[in-house]
């Protein structure tokens, strides 16, 4: 494989712009939520007894159940085929002619459900990344070319390493920088050869081991609560894609429970019944983590897919970093089950059986399947998204439900014979009047500690150039766009008015704290204009002083009529990142090396712009993409976008001036390379332009 270097002489002239009042609106919004009922859809994927997906059934064919009204009646019947199903288009990226635009509401109905890979470094053990990285590498390569796919990272903390693409290569990369982050994976310390305690005896060797014991149970609480608080806000994030989504969780997950243990750190029998109050103290459920997160899962239309990363695997027992050999003990309850070595082994196999029993109750409880006991996870999973991309909306609203905020079940059957069918358990009757009686502040602050944004209000914001007298304050200004779809109408004299409370948050360099500055951005609706309030969007410019190191702001919204919140992230210096459509990037001189010794160059000191040399533009162009996109952009369906905090458009137009002050400028902004400019472009720079324009715009050259 040759590499190949890229060095080129640029000059970049900026050109001030004017600000485009266009902003790019979702044509799909979702719903208001009423405060009596709401539309309750479950996705039902329906097989045979092969597990092929049957595609015939008809709304005579199903029957819907809620546990807590008996049965519904079916409102809405749909199958969704990702073979027939035209995709809606996605909101776009900002055209040339406008200014950068942020969104929380990225997709409008997709032929193929969009697919989160989350990669779990949080639970899942170092000796197992290299397997698990090769799962989710070939994973990647088995979904559908137009799949969109994201790579989420737990840690400590959720980040999204890339956003929805279909482009492969940039997903690719995502996956190989999430697998950098390598965290301990903590260790029931009964089985860890190295724990302190298997150095003393005697008390000391009790007392230690009651420690332990305590300390992992509060380890494994805080890791339980950090990945349900992260599959919550997975749910709230996706919450704004209409239809189904899947959400893989390449994991080893955490138990439902810690039971309390008969022979670590106390002994429960006649003699020592006066233990038994500790040595139940370290024992902790995680049951209403796991039904949070799923519940929350299932009601945002995510089916959950986990991957147990360990694939198939023998006891820890017999690997290199133990010595079985040396466990011994004296313990009467340990002797009894067969020896310490006897015991670890049920301990583990209990303990996997535990963890793997989370993933089975999360799939359940979404719709989705668990991969586990196998070494092929890649085409475990992927048979699984594929039988699951097509399926059937159920909707109805619910009689006689009181919307308090409890969890219903629903039940789905079929009257045809074989077919066995695959749904959520079931959805919350979301509380909107308990919403509202939360405080305002403590709302925003929701808002702006979820690690997403939270898509319920949808939002776009766009950025503005500072105010004149701005000076050097270093004022940041964003036109923000709100949607009326989703929001309440407060009677006011004469009128009505929409009651909006806005947050900015403002986080440190390490996103680990923030400040919030709360603005009023409500409107009085003139009385006569309700009727068309659907049909507008409310719009309020939002003017923001940030700190020189604050990277990026988070604006939230609230109703606190129904308590619902919208977010979205926008840079915190929008003026600092890249160049704005109206640039152009003006060249004198570009040159393409290999390392075999090939060259070429693009050059305008002639009578021309002309492309020469023995190094093909089918090298040079990928070269010279990569080197000036590939850093600050990824392909999403069809577009540069930018990587989280980046550049707002891609700059893609050039200019290339000879000695004697002739320009060619090219465009690669419309449909096709425009060329003009008083300098003529021979047919190689052309070509070179023309496989640049496909790349561009994320096509094949």
């Amino acid at each position: 494989m040759q590499i190949l270097r890229l060095s080129a002489f640029l000059v970049v002239s900026m050109v001030v712009m004017t600000i485009s009042a266009a902003i790019a609106q979702s044509s799909n919004p979702p719903p208001a939520i009423s405060a009596t009922t709401r539309l309750i859809t479950v996705d039902v994927v329906a097989s045979d007894p092969h597990g092929d997906t049957v595609s015939d059934l008809k709304v005579a064919d199903f029957q819907i159940f809620d546990d807590r009204s008996g049965p519904q009646k079916i409102a809405r019947f749909e199958y969704i085929d990702r073979f027939t199903t035209p995709a809606s288009p996605p909101v776009g990226p900002p055209s040339p002619e406008t200014a950068a635009t942020y969104s929380n509401q990225s997709y409008t109905r997709l032929a193929v459900p969009p697919t989160i890979l989350l990669i779990d470094a949080l639970n899942v053990a170092f000796s197992n990344h290299l397997e698990a990285h090769q799962q989710a590498l070939m994973l990647l390569r088995q979904l559908p070319a137009d799949t969109p796919a994201a790579v989420f990272l737990l840690t400590h903390n959720l980040s999204i390493v890339q956003n929805f693409t279909t482009d492969p290569t940039s997903l690719t990369k995502a996956v190989n920088r999430a697998f950098g982050a390598n965290l301990p994976k903590i260790i029931n310390p009964e089985n860890d050869p190295n724990s302190p305690d298997n150095k003393v005896d005697g008390p000391m060797k009790e007392a230690l081991e009651k420690s332990e014991k305590r300390d992992y149970a509060e380890q494994l609480t805080v890791i339980a609560d950090q990945s349900a608080d992260a599959m919550i806000a997975i749910a709230r994030y996706l919450s704004g894609y209409p239809g189904r989504k899947n959400l893989v969780w390449l994991s080893e997950a955490f138990p439902l429970w810690i039971k309390p243990g008969a022979d670590f750190g106390g002994r429960i029998d006649a003699a020592l019944a006066s233990n038994t109050r500790e040595t139940f103290s370290a024992s902790a459920s995680f049951v209403p983590q796991v039904r949070s997160a799923a519940q929350a899962l299932a009601d945002a239309r995510v089916s959950i897919y986990p991957a147990d990363a360990r694939g198939l695997e023998v006891s820890g027992l017999y690997t290199a970093t133990q010595d079985p050999p040396a466990m011994t003990s004296s313990s009467p309850t340990r002797a009894s089950a067969g020896g310490p070595m006897a015991a670890q082994l049920t301990r583990e196999d209990a303990e996997r059986l535990d963890a793997q029993n989370t993933m089975e109750e999360m799939a359940e409880d979404t719709g989705g399947v668990a991969c586990k006991n196998t070494n092929d996870l890649s085409g475990c999973v992927s048979t699984a998204l594929k039988n699951s991309s097509s399926h059937y909306e159920i909707s109805y609203y619910p009689d006689n439900v009181r919307w308090d905020g409890s969890f219903h079940n629903v039940t789905v059957k079929t009257t045809a014979h074989g077919v066995k069918l695959r749904f959520r358990r079931g959805y919350f009757a979301t509380d909107t009047a308990g919403l509202a009686k939360q405080q305002p502040m403590e709302l925003l602050k929701q808002a702006c500690a979820s690690a997403l944004p939270v898509p319920l209000i949808p939002l776009t914001a766009q950025t503005l150039p500072p105010s004149k007298n701005a000076g050097e304050s270093g004022e940041s200004r964003y036109l923000l766009t709100i949607s009326s779809s989703g929001l309440s109408l407060t009677p006011a004299s004469g009128s009505n008015a929409i009651i909006l409370q806005a947050g900015i948050c403002e986080y440190d360099p390490k996103r680990e704290t923030f400040r919030i500055y709360e603005r009023d951005i409500s409107q009085t609706i003139s009385e006569g204009a309700d009727h068309s309030l659907q049909a507008k969007d409310i719009r309020n410019v939002i003017v923001f002083v940030p700190k020189r190191d604050t990277q990026r702001l988070r604006i939230a919204v609230l109703d606190p009529a129904t308590g619902l919140t919208g977010s979205l992230d926008v840079p915190a210096h929008p003026r600092d990142f890249g160049n704005s459509s109206g640039t152009a990037l003006l060249f004198t001189h570009l040159s393409f090396q290999s390392t075999s010794g090939r060259s070429s160059s693009l050059d305008s000191k002639g009578s021309s712009l002309s492309y020469r040399g023995d190094l093909g533009v089918d090298r040079a162009a990928p070269a010279f993409f990569r080197s000036t996109y590939d850093k600050e952009f990824h392909c999403q369906l069809g577009s540069l976008l930018p990587n989280d905090v980046g550049p707002a458009a891609p700059q893609l137009r050039f200019v290339f001036r000879n000695p004697s002050g002739l320009m060619a400028v090219i465009d690669l902004t419309g449909d096709q390379p425009a060329y003009s400019g008083a300098l003529p472009v021979d047919s190689g720079a052309k070509d070179f332009f023309d496989r640049l324009w496909k790349l561009c715009h994320c096509q094949q050259p």
